[in-house]
């Protein structure tokens, strides 16, 4: 098995807290991943396009605020987007990490840059059984 399965992504339609119906995508490739020991520490990360800092993007991409966060994290640890959720005023990423120091750091760093993509908060907690993401994975 790789470290990173092949992508195996799953749209649905939820509501938002407002009542408001939104697409949101899960990899169900990470459902019977055997690294989730190894991966334990759950980065949730909130992008709130509202953010005066973010509201200034032209043309602020979803695809590459993922892309960007995941290609920073993936260069200082593993790193596992499994899950996107659409919200009333952005997006919450659901990530995987194995080295939480390093993942705090370059988040720490994204944060601090002058240049950064976007602004954005971000809760990391330990999941070694992956339960934040269970429900939507099955």
């Amino acid at each position: 098995m790789q470290i990173y399965p092949v992508n195996s992504i799953t749209v649905f339609m939820m509501d938002t807290q407002n009542g408001k119906t939104e697409t949101h995508w899960v990899d169900k490739a990470y459902k019977n991943y055997k690294f989730k020991k190894e991966c334990k520490f759950n980065c949730y990360i909130t992008v709130d396009f509202t953010d005066d800092f973010n509201a200034q993007q032209d043309q602020l991409d979803i695809t590459d605020i993922e892309k960007y966060l995941t290609t920073n994290l993936r260069e200082v640890c593993v790193c596992h987007l499994v899950a996107r959720i659409t919200t009333d005023v952005g997006i919450n990423l659901e990530f995987y990490v194995d080295e939480v120091e390093e993942a705090i750091k370059r988040l720490n760093e994204l944060e601090e840059d002058t240049d950064r993509l976007i602004n954005f908060d971000c809760e990391i907690t330990e999941d070694e059984e992956w339960e934040n993401v269970f429900e939507i994975l099955n």
